[in-house]
């Protein structure tokens, strides 16, 4: 599939990148934009397994702790779209310590589901002759906060201004119709607000 190659190119480049000893500590910013790439598969009857894509938004309310909102994907193509929503509060256990080390994280959330479609225009034609025309038109759907998920994943600082990370999560559908188990497997780029600080360790 296309989209395994984001996810080697990111997985070499935190397995591979070289962790240089030092003295620097990274300070990240308040506010990160992203994006992210991968699957979203069902556990059940329908073992399915769909790509997914979308933007990611991170405040930061400290140096190990943050807060992130996640839009994602299923079904990009018009007219019709569908994915979640995904509002998660993030961890790392320490600091980051230099500019290449890899650092750990964890997550723990909530979220919901969304739909959009798009109706082309209709005509109909009656028996006596005359055009009926139902415009096009565009219906939409936000789910409240149904969804709970858990997951975890590494980081790694690239530059001053970006950072690439691998994250997994399971989550379950919580809905009073129709509840399900599932797990998402991402690959992402966070842009800093500002840009990563270094600060001299002594």
């Amino acid at each position: 599939m296309k989209l395994i190659l984001p996810f080697r190119v990111a997985l070499l480049v935190i397995s591979l990148s070289p962790t240089t000893a030092g003295a620097q500590a990274l300070q990240v910013p308040r506010v990160e934009v992203g994006g992210q790439v991968g699957w979203i598969g069902a556990i059940g009857e329908c073992l399915c397994v769909l790509p997914i894509v979308g933007p990611r938004l991170t405040v930061n309310i400290s140096q190990q702790n943050a807060v992130e909102l996640s839009v994602e994907t299923l079904t990009p193509g018009a007219p019709r779209a569908y994915g979640l929503y995904f509002l998660q509060f993030k961890r790392t256990p320490r600091r980051p310590s230099n500019w290449s080390g890899i650092t750990p994280f964890y997550t723990v959330g909530t979220g919901g589901y969304y739909n959009h479609d798009r109706v082309p225009e209709y005509r109909q034609t009656r028996p006596d002759g005359s055009v009926v025309i139902y415009p096009a038109h565009s219906t939409g759907e936000l789910s409240g906060l149904n969804v709970a998920s858990v997951g975890g994943g590494l980081e790694r600082g690239l530059s001053r201004y970006a950072s690439i990370r691998l994250e997994g999560s399971g989550f379950a559908v919580l809905d009073s119709h129709e509840g399900f188990l599932a797990y998402r497997v991402l690959a992402g780029v966070s842009v800093p607000i500002g840009g990563y600080r270094a600060t001299t360790n002594k």
